[in-house]
């Protein structure tokens, strides 16, 4: 994008590798200018305030404005009744996208990689989950009305790793990340190197189970909407007026999805 661009920075390997990409590697003539965007979560107290300190004075050292916000996600959490997890990354999107408005940002880029893609395909799978989910983390999408890139995601963590590693890029670890009362760490440290022993490249498989199934969903999303807009009749509050001859010809899998999409 020719606009400036959001990263979503939270002082681990990963994103510290992002920003050096996008960041101390940039290329003006090529590349957009990027604003850092730690968020303090509010869940490791002292640490988590540390992470965000580090984010601004390495993007500061190399010269990338950062913007920092604070969270209280365990409250989320208390309040939602979601997990830990899933409200810190409530409000990790919800910066993000208030931010990247507020400064007329193009898109928001996250530091996803493949083996987070996978992790959490295996996760869906385990909870439940519909031939959508299967699609997860996208290359690009749009969250909350803001574009969302992912350059990371053809690239596994261990890469990422050793190129951050080669070139130097200071990070801070977070011990959360092998904490087992967490899901996605027993998917990463005990079912994986199960599924592994099956397949060696299981990895590979996923990632690519999930591209497949993200083509599939494009397809399909765009027949229901034909769908819905041909046995649409009339809408009103609480009120769907159909013509019932299309839907009953339609497959039950364009059915379904044009019965939610219309109705939503």
């Amino acid at each position: 994008p020719e606009e400036g661009v959001v990263l979503a920075v939270w002082g681990g390997r990963d994103s510290m590798a992002l920003l050096a990409l996008l960041g101390r590697d940039r290329d003006p003539e090529r590349d957009p200018e990027a604003v850092a965007a730690p968020l303090d979560h509010g869940t490791r107290g002292r640490e988590s305030a540390a992470d965000g300190r580090l984010v601004e004075a390495v993007a500061r050292r190399w010269g990338v404005r950062a913007v920092l916000g604070r969270g209280r996600a365990p409250a989320r959490a208390a309040a939602t009744g979601e997990g830990p997890l899933a409200a810190a990354r409530a409000l990790r999107y919800r910066f993000l996208a208030g931010l990247a408005r507020e400064l007329g940002a193009a898109a928001i880029v996250t530091a996803h990689h493949r083996d987070d893609r996978v992790e959490t395909v295996l996760l869906r799978i385990a909870r439940g989950t519909s031939p959508d989910g299967l699609a997860a983390l996208l290359p690009l999408e749009v969250l909350r009305g803001t574009l969302v890139l992912r350059p990371l995601l053809p690239f596994s963590r261990r890469s990422i790793a050793d190129w951050a590693e080669t070139t130097e890029v200071p990070f801070r670890d977070d011990p959360s990340n092998r904490d087992p009362r967490y899901p996605r760490t027993r998917i990463r440290r005990e079912v994986l190197p199960l599924l592994a022993e099956l397949n060696p490249r299981v990895d590979e498989a996923v990632d690519r189970l999930a591209s497949l199934a993200a083509s599939d969903a494009a397809y399909l999303r765009e027949r229901s909407e034909e769908l819905v807009g041909s046995a649409g009749l009339e809408r009103g509050r609480g009120v769907w007026k159909v013509e019932a001859a299309p839907l009953a010809a339609a497959p039950a899998a364009l059915l379904s999805r044009a019965l939610l999409d219309g109705w939503g």
